[in-house]
């Protein structure tokens, strides 16, 4: 893998140079020059590049972990046995003052204002059958707000709960980050979440598109020298060039390799 980033990065930067050197020459005229700024220009990309890739596949990896772990997240409540147990030290640590309603709601006050929390992570979409059951729960235990916590919410079920009691709905990647903050995270089995980018953009932006634009950006420099019209040549090759760099470093269509492999 860092032989590949440091190839990637030689083979970026050669064609920098030859980039720069070209057009600084039609330009300018003047060899010397246009050999000066290219090196420039090639170096200072090499660094730039060099610590872009760094820099993209460490938040890459930040990301995946991030997504793996509210997946995770996700199943554990799902199946917790005891949801309001967790979500009630979470409660205690905004300052809320916690009575137990039962395994996964709870009863909370603050600032003398009483709440019901209702956890719902039993499907991928909170369903209009659980949030009205969660508004019911609320007015028999005489609350005055309804905090859902749950997987997400269409915006038509907040409003029409909103109606009836104000109503505030925390999806699963925003009670994640929450639990994150007051260290009460319990411990989750990781899950690696699927991803579904275009299909097309996805064979066309892949890194193994890489070699093709980048060949197409050389063939395009050296055709630029002996033909009739050079900007036209360098133009195209410039594009081809920026494609093959999007596609070495864009995350959005290069998927993480898996460990097994269909030899």
């Amino acid at each position: 893998m860092r032989m590949a980033k440091i190839l990637n990065c030689i083979l970026c930067t050669i064609a920098i140079f030859l980039l720069s050197l070209t057009w600084v020459y039609y330009c300018l005229r003047d060899s010397t020059l246009a050999l000066w700024l290219a090196l420039v220009v090639a170096l200072a990309a090499c660094y730039i590049i060099w610590r872009a890739q760094s820099r993209w596949e460490k938040g890459k990896k930040i990301k995946l972990a991030k997504k793996k772990q509210i997946a995770a997240l996700t199943e554990y409540l799902r199946f917790g046995e005891n949801n309001a147990e967790l979500f009630a030290d979470m409660l205690r640590y905004y300052r809320f003052e916690v009575k137990k309603a039962n395994d996964d709601d709870l009863v909370v006050m603050k600032n003398g204002i009483t709440s019901y929390v209702a956890t719902r992570f039993v499907q991928d979409s909170l369903s209009k059958e659980e949030i009205a059951k969660a508004v019911i729960a609320a007015k028999r235990a005489k609350c005055s707000k309804l905090y859902v916590f749950a997987n997400k919410a269409d915006k038509s079920l907040v409003d029409a709960a909103n109606a009836r009691i104000h109503t505030v709905t925390v999806d699963v990647a925003n009670t994640y980050a929450l639990l994150e903050q007051c260290d009460k995270l319990p411990a989750l089995k990781e899950i690696k979440p699927s991803k579904k980018p275009l299909i097309i953009a996805k064979y066309a932006l892949n890194r193994r598109r890489f070699g093709w634009y980048f060949t197409s950006s050389l063939f395009l420099i050296a055709l630029s020298v002996i033909s009739f019209i050079p900007w036209y040549m360098l133009t195209w090759a410039t594009i081809n060039f920026g494609l093959a760099l999007y596609s070495l470093l864009n995350r959005r269509f290069n998927v993480p390799p898996t460990n097994v492999t269909l030899d």
